[in-house]
């Protein structure tokens, strides 16, 4: 290829794609339908493939569109980290942040972490997606995210990311005060209880499918799945369901001493916490900023040094 594309082409099929077809895309960028057309032409053009085609309802991306967009869609990012990290270096911006994770480090270690990190740089964009780590994982491929926390084991595949170890956890089996199954000490006597187990298999939750693999056949109701810690508590508070949760979670959970642990001694798994980020796409200075402090909070409690 003899000359790249311009980065103002780029912009222009990346809002073209957003809004689906040229004319709103100009209505957008404030130009005219014909400099986009002109714009979208001399991509093309410098690419040598055509990118879309125009139908009834919009533009359809060809495959060589498809492909180009994705790859596309990295590079502005990437490029909008870069100026991003250039005005922090500069000071004239505390810089914006993306972070996702589960439950677990955003009822213990985040809020903590969050108001350390604030009273140092208060002008920081912090955004959070919640969410178990096979969620996460396409968010952080995309960039979409700068980093993310969650459960680490043997079938999580994490070539392509730097991992940081942050702590380890136990878990436990919890249900309302009075339930009627509140007083049973192994899992073969839930059998007739109602469920609400994690929606992923990944992590620590590939633990969880080994130790309930022999009971599920045998369960009186099939389990609800999802990773929404409202609706578990609904369910667990007013219809007598359980679910398992990390032990140090119960405390920020149970606001009003409502919940109780199940003496369970059937051994249940332990997760391992990471800190995990693409390999090749370095931290801006904020988010390794924030690293730092989230590293130091999670060796402050106690549960974490188990």
């Amino acid at each position: 290829m003899k000359y790249l594309p311009k980065l103002h082409q780029l912009k222009v099929f990346q809002t073209v794609i957003r809004y689906g077809s040229i004319r709103a895309a100009a209505r957008e960028m404030k130009q005219s339908q014909p400099a986009l057309t002109r714009s979208m032409r001399e991509l093309e053009d410098t690419l040598g493939a055509v990118l879309m085609t125009r139908g009834s309802r919009g533009i359809v991306l060809t495959e060589a569109g498809r492909a180009f967009a994705a790859r596309m869609q990295l590079i502005l990012e990437e490029l909008e980290r870069a100026a991003d990290e250039i005005q922090q270096i500069n000071q004239s911006s505390q810089g914006n942040i993306a972070v996702g994770f589960s439950s677990l480090p955003a009822l213990t270690i985040f809020p903590p972490a969050l108001a350390q990190f604030k009273s140092r740089f208060p002008k920081t964009n912090i955004t959070v997606l919640e969410g178990q780590l096979s969620t996460l994982l396409p968010f952080l491929r995309e960039g979409k995210l700068d980093f993310a926390i969650g459960t680490i084991s043997p079938d999580v595949p994490l070539s392509e990311f730097i991992e940081e170890p942050l702590f380890k956890a136990s878990f436990c089996i919890i249900a309302r005060q009075g339930h009627p199954l509140e007083k049973c000490t192994n899992v073969a006597q839930l059998l007739e209880a109602k469920w609400f187990l994690p929606a992923t298999s990944m992590g620590y939750y590939k633990g969880l499918e080994s130790l309930f693999s022999n009971l599920y056949q045998a369960l009186h109701h099939a389990p609800i799945r999802s990773d929404s810690v409202v609706t578990a508590l609904n369910l667990i508070l007013n219809f007598d369901y359980l679910t398992i949760v990390a032990s140090a979670m119960l405390p920020a959970l149970d606001i009003n001493n409502r919940l109780c642990m199940l003496p369970i001694t059937d051994p249940l798994p332990q997760a391992s916490y990471s800190l995990i980020y693409p390999r090749q796409r370095p931290l801006t200075l904020a988010a390794k900023r924030f690293t730092e402090v989230l590293h130091w909070e999670s060796q402050q409690h106690s549960w974490a040094k188990d």
